[in-house]
């Protein structure tokens, strides 16, 4: 009897076994495949024979399927693991799965999985170098600017992913490509590739030519070299005799060596303005995709950007000034009272949120289409808020 129980028990354990170990093999070893068919038609599963004819494979959708070799346009291997597969969806796999608009999670592309993204503004093209790390490129249709976008997994286990990735690009053609930058992050994901959310942190900068001032002036241009004025009459430095006469303004700016023609003719403004050189900023992002019906997913972009202006202040100084003005017995003179500018050690904030929510629609396995209603609020602390919308259109294709 003892010997009876004993060989049952081992019989259960050896069942069990058995059982874990195809259970683990068929999630390891089980291979899927994305059948195309003729008029659109997709499938994944593993299929189970064919005999040159037909073929008849097992989907978790629709579970068995016969279909005929003549109207199959192509049978495309799909390397993920059958416990990863969600209701035979090609969502949850593929390259689109690694990004949402505009950035992307810290799921990796997979080998041989490349892919292109058509913004209206310029193309994208990515590609998978490895298993856990892409290189693509970035570009306007003019190919300025243009930037290299590099992009290596670091960490993946169960549904949690973390990624590092970088930006590097320049102005391209304009400007000689003389203005360049980046954007160096890390992300942070969870969930898996057909419903996750990520955060994301870096830093931006940009920075440009000090022998052109012209280029991105009003984003460079941090204030006036001297503080004069010849219409408000309130104005710490106002001249009176400026607005009496215009040659006491010009014979004042010759005399500070101002050129009067505003940068025109391709001429620096660094006669009047200061201009800063490089720009930096703190990236913040959130970004999430969800599935909406069978072959639709709603996607949410963010992204923070957080920069400090520097600021300005003026030093009392006056110049003697002489010009040839309405005075019948020879030139004119006056003291001109004006402000000698400096940069203090003072800032202010100016922050910009880009939201970018949308909707992408998979056509196939290959081919998607997805739109964003996008667009940015700006706060400054001295300009206030500004605001506008900027939808988007694009197209990924999968090569």
């Amino acid at each position: 009897m003892r010997i009876i129980i004993i060989s049952i028990l081992l019989n259960i354990i050896s069942f069990n076994i058995s059982s874990q170990s195809l259970i683990s093999e068929t999630n390891t070893i089980e291979n899927l495949f994305l059948v195309t068919k003729n008029d659109g038609g997709e499938y994944i599963g593993e299929i189970i024979s064919d005999d040159g004819r037909e073929i008849l494979m097992v989907t978790k959708s629709i579970g068995k399927l016969f279909i005929n070799k003549s109207d199959i346009k192509s049978i495309t291997k799909v390397n993920e693991k059958i416990s990863e597969r969600k209701n035979g969806e090609f969502r949850s796999s593929g390259p689109f799965t690694t990004r949402y608009y505009f950035t992307n999670n810290a799921l990796p592309i997979k080998k041989n999985e490349n892919y292109a993204l058509i913004h209206v503004y310029g193309p994208e093209v990515h590609f998978s170098v490895a298993n856990k790390t892409s290189i693509g490129i970035m570009a306007s249709w003019i190919a300025s600017p243009i930037a290299m976008v590099i992009k290596q997994q670091v960490f993946s286990k169960n549904k949690v992913h973390f990624s590092i990735g970088s930006i590097l690009g320049s102005s391209g053609y304009i400007n000689q490509g003389q203005t360049f930058g980046g954007l160096h992050w890390g992300t942070l994901t969870f969930g898996d590739r057909i419903s996750n959310i990520s955060f994301s942190a870096g830093l931006a900068h940009i920075n440009w030519p000090s022998n052109n001032t012209n280029f991105m002036s009003g984003m460079r241009e941090i204030g006036e070299r001297y503080s004069y004025d010849y219409y408000d009459s309130n104005h710490v430095y106002f001249n009176q005799e400026m607005q009496d006469d215009y040659n006491a303004l010009y014979a004042f700016e010759d005399s500070l060596n101002i050129s009067w023609n505003w940068g025109w003719n391709g001429n620096n403004n660094n006669s009047r303005y200061l201009y800063k050189n490089k720009q930096m900023a703190t990236v913040i992002g959130v970004s999430g995709i969800a599935p909406v019906g069978r072959k639709a997913s709603f996607i949410f972009d963010s992204m923070v950007f957080i920069t400090n202006n520097q600021q300005m202040s003026y030093k009392k100084d006056s110049i003697y000034v002489e010009y040839e003005g309405g005075n019948p017995n020879g030139n004119s003179s006056f003291t001109a009272k004006y402000g000698r500018g400096f940069i203090n050690d003072k800032t202010t904030s100016n922050i910009t949120f880009i939201l970018m929510p949308g909707m992408r629609f998979n056509k196939s396995y290959d081919k998607a289409f997805q739109v964003a209603l996008a667009g940015f609020i700006n706060y400054d602390e001295v300009d206030g808020l500004v605001s506008a919308p900027v939808p988007m259109i694009s197209w990924l294709r999968k090569f």
